[in-house]
């Protein structure tokens, strides 16, 4: 064998239902704009998946925008552009690729933006955002080589403004969040959505304090199917519907190819703002999420759990496509997109809840069926000690037919040892038929 074949790995054909499953972006968006082209074949000039890189791209580039552009719909204040996009794939599909090619294809702007950060807990990524700054008392030096300077003092605060976050495998974060006191879960929803986040603690090297509407934040995390079953499983949480979420494989990788088209120049995420931007919807799209949100809360509709976030988060994506169309007003077109970018989000959301239904329906259905072959089992059992208590109590109404009865000791040893242990139920049951009776250490046959 050569060492190449030695070394081949054990290929097997796809799973056809891999292959026509629900969720990838379709090519209606993929031809809606020259970006979103450019997007794929820089993921496909790589061998990578197009859905990877543009979720992957979208939740980075949430992080790096500045924190004062914001959404401005008429619903809930001003909301910011923070976007968590969930990777789905097993191991090995490239769900890592995407995370290490957005930076190729969106620099990073200069300043102080934490790029690609693990998440190790709540209070890591509040830490995130903090630093030790000198900071002015107030009052000057009156005496020595720094007399008349200002008097300052190391004081924690919050000095950066941009960071994104990227986990390899979900399962991470839900081991990180059952630890004991985590607030992990609490700050990744709170995150979502641009709310304050850290901790007050008695001493002020553990205080940490990062207002709402003062950061960007991005999130990528990469799952395998069967660890991403018991996120969407906890949508009590709040926690799953805020991800976007994406297949990690994609059939549409050419054999050969394309060109890299290299990175997008003056993407967003480079722009410096100095004061609040805010981003403004068009009047259909403000009046349509005003319907539902007050329909919502005077309880005409109910709208699945899952679907919980689903204006907000079409409100993200809507104004990152206007930024990266170089607009700050959001468009029709913006929010058709946007929809589609949902709605593909869905069919990943719901195939994997489709998955655990059909899973957990299996298991259930193995559970039941393991029931009945115990019952069987049992029954089948009961009903062979009820044939061996009865054949050996005829063998003790045998044993007892010779003159003078038979001792216990002796018709134990007449017995085989299999049927010893049947022994007393037998006698018992002689004895319950009138074949045999028990006289001092003897049992004897009954005569009529």
């Amino acid at each position: 064998m050569s060492t190449a074949a030695a070394w081949a790995p054990d290929v097997h054909e796809a799973d056809p239902e891999v292959a026509g499953r629900p969720g990838r972006l379709p090519e209606e968006f993929w031809n809606a704009r020259p970006l979103f082209k450019h997007i794929r074949d820089s993921a496909h000039s790589e061998g990578c998946s197009g859905d990877v890189l543009f979720y992957s791209s979208l939740a980075r580039l949430s992080g790096m925008v500045s924190h004062h552009y914001r959404a401005v719909t008429g619903i809930g204040g001003r909301a910011s552009l923070n976007i968590f996009s969930a990777i789905v794939g097993n191991s090995g599909a490239g769900k890592s690729t995407g995370s290490s090619l957005t930076r190729d294809l969106m620099p990073a702007p200069e300043g102080d933006f934490r790029d690609g950060l693990p998440v190790g807990s709540g209070e890591g990524i509040a830490e995130a955002f903090m630093g030790t700054v000198d900071e002015d008392t107030g009052e000057i030096h009156a005496h020595g080589k720094n007399k008349g300077d200002p008097i300052t003092r190391r004081v924690r605060k919050q000095v950066r403004h941009n960071a994104y976050f990227y986990v390899d495998e979900g399962q991470t974060i839900a081991k990180l969040g059952e630890r004991n006191g985590s607030v992990l879960g609490e700050t990744l929803r709170r995150a979502a959505v641009g709310e304050t986040l850290g901790q007050t603690n008695a001493s002020e090297e553990r205080t940490r304090y990062i207002p709402a509407g003062s950061y960007s934040l991005g999130l990528l995390v990469g799952f395998q199917p069967s660890t991403a079953i018991p996120v969407l499983a906890d949508a009590s949480t709040g926690t799953p519907q805020r991800f976007l979420w994406g297949w990690a494989d994609d059939p549409t990788i050419p054999d050969f190819p394309p060109q890299n088209p290299g990175p997008l120049s003056g993407h967003p995420g480079t722009r410096q703002l100095s004061e609040p931007r805010d981003l403004k919807f068009p009047e259909r799209i403000r009046r349509l999420l005003w319907t539902e949100r007050i329909a919502r809360n005077r309880g005409e509709i109910e709208v699945p759990e899952l679907d919980g976030h689903a204006g907000l988060i079409k409100v993200k994506v809507a104004a990152l496509l206007a930024l990266l169309d170089n607009r700050e007003h959001v468009t029709e077109d913006d929010w058709s997109i946007a929809e589609i970018v949902w709605a593909s989000s869905c069919g990943v959301r719901d195939h994997l809840v489709e998955r655990a239904q059909r899973e957990a329906a299996a298991e259930r259905e193995r559970e039941e069926k393991a029931k009945v072959l115990q019952v069987v089992r049992e029954h089948e059992a009961m009903a062979d000690a009820t044939v061996a208590v009865e054949r050996v109590a005829r063998l003790v109404r045998k044993h007892a037919s010779q003159v003078g009865g038979i001792t216990w000791g002796e018709l134990n040893r007449r017995m085989a040892s299999r049927d010893r242990k049947v022994l007393r139920k037998a006698v018992d049951l002689a004895e319950a038929r009138d074949w045999v009776f028990g006289e001092g250490d003897r049992l004897c046959v009954k005569t009529d």
